[in-house]
């Protein structure tokens, strides 16, 4: 039975580590096989650190993966979208591989992450890497609570996880992910009553404001399907020093085009909109990549084929 990765879905930790590579020329089924060790890995550092709820997931690049898994390709797997307006523009740059390692303890994390690293070692070239931290109480830098409408028990599977029985994407994940750097000093500027009308929720105490308007925050990203479930589980996480702040912004996703539809709608760009997320004025994404988070049965049995 497919187990999916313990990272897409797990609880919000209070330390974060994303790690950006990129493939070596001709070590794909080197990589390939050195991928079915990361449920292993997982296992015993999370046995270890009992304590630090250790959670973690690889996942594979839209572009790479034909390379290394040209067999299957998960069906909505494509590149990170590319929207721009006449004020706004979110850049992509695409990556081979990227692994999320999380838990409630930063050493922990840097244990992981360096065996990670050995693991890959000669087969890949770590290209960025980006640390991340709860705030506050699980807030943004801009003072608002991240993830609103993020669901919670069953409904975060089915939000996140590919449900296909029969199919080698069965418990996957279609991930998209940001680097987001605010500009805090405008946005700081704004008295709490705009910044809320900017939101369409308090900050406080995170209610949302109705009757909701079209150009708030809220209503741009809190998109429901048929069911009433959100499109996107939200895994993000602040990052930043004192010289600038931003987000990770990382979602997980059962269906490959939920984020397009959510960034368009930011955009101003689904039929009938007219205008676009407020948000957008005091930010800037300077990173965006596309990725698919196989199961662990896949990343095993993929491996196996190679030795057969």
């Amino acid at each position: 039975m497919a187990q999916p990765q313990s990272g897409v879905c797990a609880e919000a930790n209070l330390h974060g580590l994303h790690l950006f590579f990129n493939v070596l020329e001709g070590q794909d089924e080197a990589v390939r096989a050195t991928l079915a060790q990361v449920g292993r890995l997982q296992d015993e550092l999370s046995d270890r650190f009992s304590e630090s709820m250790l959670s973690s997931f690889v996942a594979v690049g839209a572009q790479y993966w034909p390379h290394i898994y040209p067999e299957f390709i998960p069906p909505e797997l494509k590149s990170f979208p590319h929207i721009k307006s006449s004020e706004h523009l979110i850049h992509s740059q695409p990556f081979d591989l990227l692994y999320v390692i999380r838990s409630d303890r930063e050493d922990v994390n840097h244990l992981f992450a360096q065996s990670v690293i050995h693991m890959l070692s000669g087969y890949v070239e770590l290209v960025a890497h980006v640390r991340g931290f709860r705030f506050l109480d699980g807030r943004n830098f801009n003072g608002f609570i991240y993830g609103s409408e993020t669901p919670h028990g069953r409904f975060k599977r089915q939000v996140a996880l590919v449900d296909s029985p029969q199919g080698l994407d069965h418990q996957g994940s279609y991930i998209h992910i940001q680097r987001v750097k605010f500009d805090l000093a405008r946005w700081q500027q704004l008295p709490v009553t705009d910044q809320e009308t900017l939101m369409g929720r308090t900050r406080l105490d995170n209610h949302l404001i109705e009757p909701k308007v079209a150009f708030s925050h809220a209503s741009r990203v809190e998109i429901k399907d048929a069911n009433g479930l959100v499109l996107l589980l939200d895994q993000s996480m602040p990052f930043g020093d004192v010289f600038e702040q931003g987000s990770i912004s990382l979602s997980c996703s059962a269906h490959g085009n939920a984020f397009e539809t959510v960034l368009m709608s930011r955009f101003g760009l689904l039929s009938g909109q007219e205008c676009y997320d407020p948000l957008l004025d005091y930010s800037e994404a300077d990173m965006g990549a596309a990725f698919f988070a196989p199961s662990l049965q896949f990343l095993s049995q993929m491996a196996q084929n190679i030795e057969g």
